[in-house]
């Protein structure tokens, strides 16, 4: 499989995220998506969240991260200390940033604005060592090339408030992938796709 890191961060460095053009009421957050070429593919590095009580993203597929804190110095500040808390990974020591992605909507309409998620893309050439607390279930390394198969998309029927709905999603193993997360990705991956 081709190596796919080094045109991501060359694309990224010429990527101009758009603002978003509203301050969100509910804050924001910023998430890590970490790289690395594996033995066979370009891999990117998922979590299953905990199923926990309250938590509206709970045993979903994700990337570390959380709400920014009043002490997180930037939103690159909020994804680094929240990667280091739900993975105990000190991602200044052993990745390199490749860049800032466009912030994601929780509220998905830009007239209903929740809360704000800043991706941010890592690489690490060594996997670190990993002891996740207790907000992560499972740490699962996804192909960067299975995602970019347009025909293992496929629907997802979920419910909002008693109303069916129906988005897209990836099956990988037992891992469906989709939501904000998705967002992200398709952001991500249509860097890498020739202009």
């Amino acid at each position: 499989m081709k190596a796919l890191i080094q045109p991501l961060q060359q694309r990224l460095a010429q990527f101009n995220k758009e603002p978003a053009g509203f301050e969100p009421q509910a804050g924001r957050a910023a998430v890590a998506i970490i790289l690395r070429e594996g033995g066979e593919a370009t891999e990117m590095l998922m979590i299953r969240r905990a199923i926990r009580d309250g938590d509206p993203w709970s045993g979903h597929m994700g990337f570390p991260g959380g709400r920014r804190d009043p002490g997180d110095q930037s939103n690159l500040g909020c994804a680094l200390r929240e990667t280091e808390e739900e993975l105990g990974v000190d991602l200044l020591h052993c990745a390199t940033q490749l860049g800032e992605l466009t912030d994601v909507n929780t509220g998905w309409r830009a007239d209903r604005p929740e809360m704000l998620v800043t991706p941010f893309v890592f690489q690490v050439n060594d996997v670190p060592v990993m002891s996740p607390n207790d907000e992560v279930d499972e740490v699962v390394w996804i192909p960067l090339h299975f995602l970019m198969q347009p025909d293992q998309r496929e629907p997802m029927v979920w419910e909002w408030k008693g109303q069916q709905m129906e988005s897209d999603s990836y099956l990988y193993a037992s891992y469906r992938i989709w939501g904000l997360s998705l967002m992200m990705i398709d952001e991500m991956l249509a860097l890498l796709r020739p202009s």
